[in-house]
């Protein structure tokens, strides 16, 4: 158990609430990000429900002036942000297809959520860590960052690839400020559809024989905020039940 803090973005539903859900009950006090306060509040009180300290804190990541404004308003109604993990990443009305057939809305519009819109968290919440002396900086990825594929996630990759290195400069500036920054680059998981037979051959090929759920990440989470994850910093670690086709 902890008395520290915990911010996660995209938390309204999904693996954001899993993660949630998973740091809330190993004590952290969470505070439940999401652009629409109906879903910060089911998954407050989801929370909640269970015995754990939660409050929502809907704002978009990509208004750099909005987040700092909630990252203050965190820290008076709960303590300091000791953690950060950035989930958010699905733009709201996505467009997916070939690179060819995307436009610059469209890639500014991925670039902004999941490249600047974290940066923009981080920068708010990581002086304090520093200064303080610990802290855990988490980027939830996609195993689709490092590896070509055709389902038309050029664009999403590309921000994807682009915050994993951004992380890896950060993990190296602020190591010895008791600070770590990782990656999680999750695989297929079972909110893509797995009842579409389409899907069968992909969960088949992934050696665990499942898609992933929201605990899986969530439990990874709790771990590389522990005092035994400690060690690990600067990396991109792959949660995808042995998958080798990046999804």
């Amino acid at each position: 158990m902890t008395d520290r803090v915990a911010l996660v973005t995209g938390a309204g539903r999904s693996v954001g609430q899993g993660i949630a859900v998973a740091l809330a009950a190993a004590g952290y006090r969470v505070a439940v990000n999401d652009l629409d306060d109906q879903r910060t509040k089911k998954t407050v009180d989801l929370i909640d429900g269970s015995g754990g300290t939660a409050v929502s804190a809907p704002f978009d990541v990509t208004d750099s002036a909005a987040v700092v404004a909630a990252v203050a308003k965190v820290a008076g109604e709960l303590g300091p942000i000791d953690v950060v993990v950035n989930n958010a990443g699905v733009v709201e009305g996505n467009k997916s297809g070939p690179f060819l057939d995307s436009t610059p809305e469209d890639w500014q519009a991925q670039i902004g959520l999941n490249l600047t819109g974290s940066m923009n968290v981080i920068h708010a919440a990581l002086p304090g860590m520093v200064e303080r002396g610990w802290g855990r900086v988490i980027q939830i990825s996609s195993g689709s960052a490092s590896v070509g594929m055709t389902v038309g996630s050029s664009i999403y990759a590309g921000s994807k690839a682009g915050i994993e290195a951004v992380l890896r400069h950060i993990a190296s500036e602020v190591g010895k400020s008791g600070v770590t920054a990782n990656s999680l680059a999750l695989g297929l998981m079972d909110n893509v559809g797995p009842d579409i037979p389409s899907m069968k051959p992909l969960i088949e090929s992934i050696p665990v024989g499942r898609l992933g759920k929201p605990s899986d990440v969530g439990g990874a989470v709790v771990w590389l905020c522990s005092d035994p994850g400690s060690w690990v910093t600067g990396q991109t670690i792959h949660l995808n039940g042995g998958s080798v086709n990046g999804r």
